[in-house]
C-alpha cells in the first residue's frame, strides 16, 4: 500500500468534510439575517443544496477521473471548494449563499475520485482498509467542523468562510506536492452510464436481503438530515437570547458546543461500542435497537426547552444513531454476494445521499408550519418508526449472502 498519497487522500476527504462541519450549523443562523432574509423553507433547501449536487455530481467526477485520471480531477475539485468558500464568506445576497453552497456540494462529490484512487493504489486485501480511511475522515470531518467553529466563530460569517477556504487551499497544497496520478493513461476509459448506476439501486431494492436494510438506512438519514437542517434554528428558539427587537439569538460557539457533544458522542460510539455489541448479537437487533433510540431521542427532543433536556434528547439520538448506521452497513455488506461489496456498498452510498439532499428541505418546510417548531422532530419520529418496523422483520429474517443476480 502507497502510504503517502493515501495518507493526503485522507487530509484531502478530512479537509473537505471538516470545512462541510464547520459551515453546516451556522448556515440557519446566517441566513436568518436581515441581509438575506431567508426563510424557514428556504434554509431548509440552502442546507439541502449541498447534498444534492453531491449525490447528482458524484458519478459526474467518477466518470471524468476515468478518462483524464485522479490527480487533475482531485485538484479541480479542491480548487473549486476554495472559491464556493470565498463565496460564502462574501456573499451579498441569498442567492450567492445559494451559489456557494450548490458550487461547494458539486465539488464535494470529489469523494467517489478519492475511492476510486484508493482502488487503484491498493491492494485487493488492502482494499477494505484503504476505503475504511475514507470513511475515517467523513466521520471526523463532520465531529470536528462544529468544535472548530466554536473557535473561528467569534469572527462571524467572515471568519467562517475564510477559515473553511484555508483548509481547502492546504488541501489544494497537499495534493499539488505530493499525490502521484494513480491511473496511468493505458488504464483509462469511460465509466458506467449513470443510468447504470439508476439500475443498480433499483436492483439493490428489489432484493429481498440488501433493500430492506437499505430502506431502513434511508428512513433513518432522512429523519437525521432533516434534524440536521432545523436544529440551529430548534436551539436558537427555544435556548437563545431574548433581544429587544424580540428575536432570538444564539452565538456561534454555543451551536457549535451542542453539535459537537453530539458528533464526539456518534464517534464514540461507533467507534467502541457497536463493534462489540454487533459480534455478540449481530447487526439486525442493533438497527432495531438505533431506530428505537432515534424515534424515542426526536420525541424527547421536540419536547424540550432547556439546555439539559435538549442535551439529554440529542445524546439519544447520538446513540440511536452511532449503533443503527454502522449496523446497517454490516448488515448490507454479510447480505451481499463476495463479488459485489464495493458496487452493494456506493449504491447503499448514493441512497444515504441522496437522503440528506430531501431531509433538510423537507424539515425546513415542516419547521415552518409548526408554531412549536416541532413538526420534523415528530414526523421523524413517525418515519424512524417505520424503519423499527421494518427492523424488527429483519430481525426476524437473518441475512444470506444474496446471488449474483440480486
Amino acid at each position: 500500500m502507497r502510504r503517502s498519497p493515501l495518507l493526503v487522500i485522507f487530509f484531502t476527504v478530512f479537509l473537505d468534510l471538516l470545512g462541510f462541519g464547520l459551515v453546516l450549523p451556522l448556515l440557519a443562523k446566517y441566513g436568518r439575517e436581515a441581509r438575506y432574509g431567508a426563510s424557514d423553507v428556504e434554509i431548509g433547501w440552502l442546507i439541502a443544496s449541498y447534498s444534492a449536487m453531491q449525490f447528482l455530481f458524484s458519478p459526474v467526477w467518477g466518470r471524468l477521473s476515468d478518462r483524464v485520471g485522479r490527480r487533475p480531477v482531485l485538484m479541480l475539485s479542491i480548487t473549486g471548494s476554495v472559491i464556493s468558500h470565498l463565496i460564502f464568506t462574501f456573499a451579498p445576497s441569498l442567492a450567492w449563499l445559494f451559489l456557494s453552497r450548490l458550487l461547494a456540494g458539486v465539488m464535494a462529490a470529489n469523494i467517489s475520485t478519492a475511492q476510486a484512487y484508493v482502488a487503484d493504489v491498493t491492494a485487493p486485501q488492502d482494499r477494505a482498509k484503504g476505503m475504511g480511511m475514507v470513511g475515517a475522515a467523513v466521520g471526523l470531518g463532520f465531529i470536528f467542523g462544529p468544535m472548530l467553529a466554536i473557535g473561528v466563530g467569534r469572527w462571524g460569517q467572515s471568519g467562517i468562510g475564510l477559515t473553511a477556504a484555508a483548509l481547502s487551499f492546504l488541501d489544494l497544497l497537499l495534493v499539488a506536492g505530493i499525490v502521484p496520478e494513480s491511473l496511468p493513461p493505458e488504464r483509462r476509459g469511460s465509466a458506467a452510464s449513470a443510468e447504470g448506476r439508476l439500475s443498480r439501486m433499483l436492483r439493490a431494492l428489489s432484493s429481498p436481503t440488501i433493500g430492506p436494510p437499505i430502506i431502513i438506512l434511508f428512513l433513518v438519514t432522512l429523519a437525521f438530515a432533516a434534524l440536521e437542517g432545523t436544529i440551529t434554528l430548534f436551539l436558537t428558539d427555544r435556548i437563545g437570547d431574548l433581544t429587544p427587537q424580540g428575536t432570538r439569538v444564539l452565538p456561534e460557539a454555543t451551536i457549535g458546543k451542542y453539535l459537537g457533544f453530539m458528533g464526539i458522542l456518534v464517534a464514540l460510539v461507533q467507534g467502541g461500542l457497536t463493534g462489540r455489541l454487533a459480534k455478540r448479537s449481530g447487526e439486525a437487533p442493533l438497527i432495531l435497537a438505533g431506530s428505537v433510540l432515534i424515534a424515542a431521542g426526536l420525541l424527547l427532543l421536540s419536547a424540550g426547552h432547556s439546555p439539559p433536556s435538549i442535551l439529554g434528547a440529542l445524546a439519544v439520538i447520538a446513540l440511536g444513531q452511532g449503533v443503527n448506521v454502522p449496523s446497517v452497513n454490516g448488515l448490507v455488506s454479510r447480505s451481499a454476494a463476495a463479488d459485489q461489496q464495493g458496487g452493494i456498498l456506493g449504491v447503499t452510498q448514493g441512497f444515504s445521499s441522496l437522503a440528506r439532499a430531501l431531509g433538510p428541505g423537507a424539515g425546513g418546510w415542516l419547521y415552518g408550519l409548526s408554531p412549536t417548531h416541532t413538526a420534523p422532530y415528530l414526523a421523524g419520529a413517525g418515519i424512524v418508526s417505520l424503519a423499527a418496523i421494518l427492523g424488527l422483520a429483519t430481525v426476524r429474517s437473518p441475512a444470506r449472502p444474496a446471488s449474483a443476480g440480486q
